[in-house]
């Protein structure tokens, strides 16, 4: 499959919905299964959304330090993601998301986003997880393509970030943290492009991980902004 278009992350349609799936891989020493489950987790999106097109992100973080083992992996795992129709960014590492054909990397520093930018051109996607409105600032200065909030002792409270984001910029904004189908509701609408969403899909009750992706994107549809009429 074709490497996907930064415009399925960055410009919304009808015939996209607005909020998406966000899945950072667990960390693991069996990577055969765990693209399996991916595979399953993908799958079960697919056959649940009533798009045409979906816009929903897979993370690579936890990353294996054998260089030549970690390609290979990636190779796997981003084959999975576009058969599936999903983007897939790597943490940080840009040369190992040229090299695995990766969308684009999602970074955890300003600097890690120059250094991504020269190395894999304006064609990919660079994104910043940040915890502060100036990180975040530094994105739209850098016009990176989307920013990812988290929340840590240092950071300023999610939803005021979302809120200010929104305002400021029009490029797509995730959210991370242990999300569920019933604590997203006020990120759904407030406006977000991305939860993540990996928690209840991989620690869901059942054990399915395609029950806890149809358990999250119903929770995006219910909760999704009504459309505003004009007259």
């Amino acid at each position: 499959m074709e490497q996907q278009n930064i415009e399925k992350i960055a410009v919304p349609s009808v015939e996209v919905p607005q909020c998406g799936l966000y899945i950072i891989l667990p960390e693991t020493d069996d990577f055969e299964k765990l693209n399996f489950q991916l595979g399953q987790a993908l799958h079960g999106a697919n056959r649940f959304s009533t798009y045409a097109v979906n816009r929903h992100v897979v993370e690579f973080r936890h990353l294996p330090k054998e260089k030549e083992a970690a390609l290979a992996i990636a190779k796997n795992l981003c084959h999975t993601a576009h058969r599936n129709g999903f983007i897939f960014l790597i943490s940080d590492d840009a040369v190992l998301a040229r090299d695995a054909n990766a969308d684009g990397v999602m970074c955890t520093s300003i600097k890690h986003c120059s250094d991504a930018r020269k190395t894999l051109g304006e064609d990919s996607i660079v994104g910043l997880r940040c915890t502060t409105r100036a990180a975040a600032q530094s994105a739209l200065s850098l016009e990176l393509d989307c920013v990812n909030f988290y929340t840590d002792k240092h950071g300023e409270p999610l939803l005021t970030l979302v809120n200010w984001w929104t305002t400021a910029s029009e490029d797509p904004v995730g959210v991370e943290g242990p999300f569920d189908p019933e604590n997203c509701e006020v990120f759904v609408k407030a406006g977000v492009t991305f939860i993540t969403a990996d928690h209840h899909i991989w620690t869901h009750p059942s054990g399915n991980m395609m029950q806890g992706v149809v358990n999250m994107l119903d929770a995006f549809e219910r909760f999704k902004p009504a459309i505003q009429k004009l007259n």
